[in-house]
């Protein structure tokens, strides 16, 4: 997996659960306490999955709600490291389409590692009114990326309503078409991701 992901839950975990929490997780993947992820490098994915899932036990949180927190705290960074990435997006959709110009870069530096679609992890292009997002890594993360596209809509006022053409969120491979649309618009079956939780504080468990 490429580090921008572990380095943001990283960080996420020392904002909302404190420095002795993160030691924990930490000791608890056999990671040595001065470990740093680092945003240039890649990581196995299991050991990212082993890092995510011992956060979530610490939070107490199910891994849909933590990836809906970690969406909102991935979007604020963004905002404040490469704010010139909002400039001229009007809309969730202008958005997303230039978001894997961005993400694609990162991932860039996994090209032989072995990794299938290392330099295009993800791609988003129109489909009529709709977006067309096609999601390719053996980290099998596209739950995660479809809670960041909640945070992204719910940033520009708007909510999405996610079609799974191929695939599955949860496997190596998935295809799904995206539609944006204003809040109140919502299809009751559509998740959303709400504006509280970005200054919402995450009680962890086992202090």
């Amino acid at each position: 997996m490429i580090g921008l992901i572990p380095f943001l839950v990283d960080r996420f975990t020392t904002t909302h659960c404190g420095a002795d929490a993160r030691q924990t997780i930490l000791a608890a993947c056999d990671l040595p306490s001065d470990f740093e992820f680092s945003i240039a490098q890649t990581y196995d994915d299991d050991l990212c999955r082993t890092v995510i899932t011992t956060m979530a036990a610490r939070t107490g949180l199910t891994l849909p709600d933590l990836y809906d927190r970690l969406g909102v705290f991935f979007l604020a960074w963004l905002a404040e490291n490469l704010g010139g990435l909002f400039a001229g997006a009007e809309d969730t959709a202008s958005f997303l389409m230039r978001l894997p110009v961005v993400y694609n870069s990162f991932a860039a530096t996994a090209r032989g590692s072995g990794l299938q679609g290392a330099s295009e992890i993800v791609s988003v292009r129109a489909n009529g009114d709709r977006l067309r997002v096609t999601y390719q890594s053996q980290a099998a993360f596209a739950s995660f990326y479809v809670s960041f596209m909640h945070a992204v809509a719910s940033h520009f006022g708007q909510s999405i309503d996610v079609s799974i053409l191929a695939g599955d969120l949860d496997a190596p491979f998935c295809v799904f078409d995206v539609a944006a649309v204003p809040v109140h618009q919502t299809p009751p079956s559509a998740r959303q991701t709400h504006a509280r939780d970005q200054s919402e504080v995450i009680l962890c468990h086992g202090d």
